[in-house]
């Protein structure tokens, strides 16, 4: 995404909802965040569900934050990988690997080693994403990206649910 588009994102943001991903980076939970900003639980569990703005910028924020902390983790990963191969010398690797599933650093599915994975910073993107988790649950198949008008019905179903939540 462009300055200017990450900019337009960030003005399309409330400074309630700034300041609820401040809070939620730091690891507070929906009710202390709503709390804080003066907002119902509702309204911020609302946020993060169903507004993709507000998703982009939380997952942007939260990928700037842990990126140090990521990079840290990355550089035991040898030191982590030495352990696992003593541990399984020596016939007990559960702690290491355990270690390592904690870090994010887990074996995937497909044998490869995973990484640590936040989601997407763009609202766009996780417009197309959740179309298309609709159009696979609803056609059992995806078909080609969605269109425009595709994102903007997904869009309007979110803003729905998120003032039915917001009315609990």
């Amino acid at each position: 995404m462009a300055k200017t588009d990450k900019k337009r994102q960030k003005e399309t943001l409330s400074i309630e909802q700034l300041n609820a991903i401040d809070l939620l980076v730091l690891g507070k939970c929906d009710r202390e965040v709503a709390e804080a900003v003066g907002v119902a639980r509702q309204t911020v569990t609302s946020w993060r569900l169903y507004n993709p703005y507000f998703q982009a910028e939380l997952n942007r924020r939260r990928k700037e934050v842990w990126g140090a902390a990521v990079d840290k983790l990355r550089s035991l990963l040898l030191k982590a990988l030495d352990t696992v191969e003593k541990s399984i010398d020596q016939g007990d690797a559960k702690t290491a690997i355990q270690v390592l599933r904690m870090a994010g650093l887990d074996m995937g599915r497909d044998g490869t080693l995973g990484t640590y994975l936040v989601g997407a910073d763009d609202p766009e993107q996780i417009l197309e994403e959740i179309t298309e988790k609709k159009a696979l649950e609803e056609r059992l198949r995806v078909f080609p990206p969605p269109t425009d008008w595709e994102k903007k019905k997904t869009l309007h179903e979110l803003e729905e649910l998120a003032r039915k939540l917001e009315g609990l």
